[in-house]
């Protein structure tokens, strides 16, 4: 049984000390570090100090690259994107999009220095948070010279004459490839791969995600903000395919706990997702983030406070539940 929590926003090694002794004392077994690109530029063995403090506390290390190039998740500007006009997505308008094209080689050989990164500061696994074209711009792909052409090749047709479903085959045909490159190089580089995939996002099969030879952990992020129906079935069924998959592909299966935007009276809702998953037979649980998000104003908690302490519970219990001590 492994129980993480995400970790942002402090840099100053001597308070995240302190930060990760709490989060031990909380019934958690490793922390998701980000990563952003300032991280990379300003930060870098400042990381490295914070990563070895999480190690030597005997909590495992996930590396997140948080906004990298704007293609994952995660509340942070993109250097890359403002410095290099000619990897961005293309609107199919013509415009520049607010993301880079995962089809373009100078995204790959970022991606690659930014895997380089991460290594160096000692990650034991690179966590591949929502990878996604732009929700501001480009939510139906990129359509600039690169991405029209593999689809000429592929297809035999124009990208910008193409109907819905063309336009989500090249989306996922772009996400995988893509994730399957960079899964493979963190792999040949000694890391181990997790990959966290939106709940409703199909524009890959999750079979062929879940079946990339080096992915080890394969999960989603059911967070009950963004469900479309019913809370607990929604959560159930979600938890039931990540297990299924998971087994079918020798994965570990992991499941996602909002710790963020929780309004009050909504936090019994931790419990319950935490429970539902364990239920389904996944063995991996971690939650976005630590103390609720109380630290960050534009996703904070309304009782972060409460939203730890019903955390930390039922980590223990499932923990204990599960013969963990």
């Amino acid at each position: 049984m492994k129980t993480g929590i995400s970790y942002f926003g402090v840099r100053n090694p001597r308070h995240v000390k302190k930060d990760l002794e709490e989060i031990k004392q909380n019934n958690i077994t490793f922390v998701v570090h980000t990563f952003s690109e300032n991280d990379k530029e300003y930060y870098l063995d400042t990381m490295k100090e914070i990563v070895n403090l999480t190690q030597e506390m005997g909590l495992e290390v996930y590396i997140d690259p948080w906004g990298v190039a704007r293609i994952f998740g995660g509340e942070a500007y993109s250097k890359f994107i403002a410095m290099n006009d000619d990897a961005r997505q293309v609107t199919k308008e013509g415009k520049k999009g607010y993301g880079a094209c995962m089809n373009n080689p100078l995204t790959e050989k970022f991606i690659g220095e930014w895997l380089e990164a991460a290594r160096y500061i000692g990650a034991d696994y690179i966590f591949w948070d929502e990878p996604h074209f732009s929700p501001f711009t480009n939510k139906e792909g990129c359509f600039c010279d690169i991405c029209r052409d593999i689809y000429k090749r592929e297809r035999g047709g124009d990208l910008l004459k193409a109907g819905s479903e063309e336009l989500r085959w090249m989306r996922g045909y772009t996400k995988l490839n893509f994730l399957k490159k960079m899964i493979r190089k963190a792999h040949e580089m000694g890391m181990k791969n997790a990959l966290c995939v939106l709940p409703y996002d199909r524009d890959v099969d999750w079979e062929k995600l879940a079946g990339i030879p080096e992915l080890d952990v394969f999960g989603t992020d059911p967070y009950w903000f963004m469900l479309k129906g019913d809370f607990e079935e929604e959560t159930r069924n979600f938890a039931k395919k990540v297990a299924e998959l998971s087994k079918k592909y020798g994965k570990e299966g992991q499941i996602w706990i909002q710790g963020f935007r929780v309004k009050k009276g909504e936090e019994w809702k931790v419990r319950r997702v935490a429970e539902i998953a364990y239920e389904e037979g996944i063995r991996n649980l971690a939650s976005w983030s630590f103390r609720g998000t109380e630290y960050m104003s534009y996703i904070r908690s309304e009782n972060p406070e409460l939203v730890w302490k019903t955390l930390g519970e039922v980590y223990g219990e499932l923990l204990e539940k599960d013969g963990n001590p």
